[in-house]
C-alpha cells in the first residue's frame, strides 16, 4: 500500500500502488478493487502514471426540487424561466 496526502488538508489516504506490469497482469483484480471504491496507483519507473478508482456518481433526485426551494426562499417573487430551465434539465 502506498501512501497519498491529500492536499487541503493533510489527510494521508492509503492506496494500493503497483506497477505498469502488474497492472496488466492483475488488471481484473485491479477493475474489482477499483469498483469496490478501492483507489489503485499505477506507476512508471516508481512515477504516478494512472490512477484506476470507482466511477463518479451523479446525485440524481431531490436536487431540482432542493434548488427550487432554494430559490423560493431567497427570492420573494419568482425568478423567470427558472421553472422551465429545471424541467429541461431533468429530461
Amino acid at each position: 500500500m502506498g501512501l497519498l496526502f491529500g492536499a487541503p488538508y493533510g489527510i494521508v489516504l492509503r492506496m494500493k500502488t503497483v506497477t505498469k506490469r502488474q497492472a496488466v497482469r492483475t488488471f481484473e483484480a485491479l477493475g474489482d478493487l477499483a469498483h469496490g471504491g478501492q483507489v489503485v496507483l499505477v506507476t512508471d519507473a516508481g512515477k504516478p502514471w494512472i490512477k484506476l478508482g470507482p466511477p463518479v456518481r451523479r446525485r440524481v433526485g431531490k436536487s431540482a426540487a432542493l434548488f427550487r426551494a432554494r430559490l423560493n426562499r431567497l427570492s420573494a417573487k419568482p425568478i423567470p424561466g427558472v421553472a422551465e430551465m429545471l424541467t429541461r434539465s431533468r429530461r
